[in-house]
């Protein structure tokens, strides 16, 4: 089963998966700390294991740049439409708020893809626009927007407000760092917003996933617990919240907590150790797991630590899921983290005004 997919694969990453690593990344991706522009996750969950693929496609010029990866991007897109399972529709209403064009001193947005693959259906595909390129104040202008042309204003209206009166209570910030689009046009299909929590309060996270109607927050609780074990209010550095919205919907629908396992653990034994509490607690097999970790270790899991980078975790009511992000650090030295641009907000509201 995997064959087809794999040549797929294979054929969305071309050319630039055929580049030489080298020494150093030749474009600082932020998909990964070294630079490296893909990451690979695992989404275990009562039934199959579903495969993802998280990548920023780099563009064909030398030297690589921003502008040529957004074209890059833009082109692959476009070449998605002919799969049978992708739908643009929504895309093309919100794609000119995140890329208005290359005017003068416009900067580009990231623009990255994913493919989700369970055995037995064919690929799912999402794509993501980096809001940290843009600076802090005009992010949620640019969501805003997006929002309202995807007919979801009022559950975005509702979770900025209770995110905004979170920090209030709490003091801890959370920044809007992505907005994502499943490239479907199903009416299931979701608009996803990631935030990045500057706090490691699990209280601050259970206040973050409570924003979604599909929350169990007793469950998510005890699934927090059994991750984090003997420290259950330390969550680790930089924990995430994705919060995911359907159209005409009065709130999130469902919300995913990231926690950065390697920021809490000593190695990659005992990160595979709490994911496997997590897995139990949600009725998985964590020898599962397991038997993938030690497939890909480059080396003893007791003498690493980062490979498994993340873990989420998903409440859906009386289910779950458990997904772990695998980093495969291939450069000696972190990227440098991108800063935001102090380019003016020019929304495609203001262009038509213009035009």
């Amino acid at each position: 089963m995997s064959g087809p997919v794999t040549d797929q694969v294979r054929d969305l990453l071309w050319p630039w998966a055929d580049m030489p690593v080298g020494q150093e990344s030749p474009f600082p991706s932020y998909v990964a700390d070294d630079g490296f522009p893909a990451e690979m996750s695992v989404k275990w969950s009562r039934g199959r294991p579903e495969l993802r693929i998280l990548f920023e496609t780099l563009g064909a010029s030398r030297p690589i740049t921003a502008a040529s990866n957004l074209a890059a991007a833009v082109a692959l897109t476009d070449r998605l439409a002919a799969e049978p399972t992708v739908g643009l529709d929504r895309y093309g209403k919100v794609a000119g708020v995140f890329m208005p064009g290359t005017g003068q001193g416009a900067v580009p947005v990231p623009v990255w893809h994913s493919l989700a693959w369970r055995p037995g259906h064919p690929p799912a595909f999402k794509i993501y626009f980096g809001l940290y390129a843009v600076p802090l104040q005009e992010r949620y202008s640019l969501v805003g927007e997006a929002m309202e042309r995807l007919a979801m204003g009022t559950a975005w209206a509702d979770t900025r407000t209770r995110v905004a009166r979170g920090t209030q209570t709490d003091g801890a910030e959370r920044e809007l760092e992505f907005f994502a689009l499943d490239l479907d046009s199903g009416v299931r299909s979701r608009a996803k917003v990631y935030y990045r929590n500057h706090t490691s309060s699990v209280a601050a996270l259970e206040q973050m996933a409570s924003l979604a109607r599909a929350h169990d927050p007793h469950r998510a609780r005890s699934a927090f617990r059994a991750l984090l074990g003997t420290a259950p209010e330390a969550a680790g550095e930089a924990p995430l919240t994705c919060l995911a919205f359907r159209p005409d919907a009065v709130c999130a629908d469902e919300s995913t907590t990231y926690f950065r396992v390697s920021s809490f653990t000593i190695s990659d034994a005992e990160a595979a150790a709490r994911i496997g509490a997590l897995m139990v607690h949600e009725g998985l097999d964590p020898q599962r797991h397991h038997a993938l970790l030690h497939t890909v270790a480059p080396r003893p899991l007791s003498q690493s630590r980062g490979l498994q980078e993340l873990v989420s975790y998903r409440s859906l009511g009386h289910d779950g899921d458990v997904c772990v992000y695998f980093r495969f650090p291939l450069y000696p030295q972190p990227a440098a983290q991108p800063s935001p641009s102090s380019r003016p907000l020019r929304t495609t509201l203001q262009e038509d005004a213009q035009r």
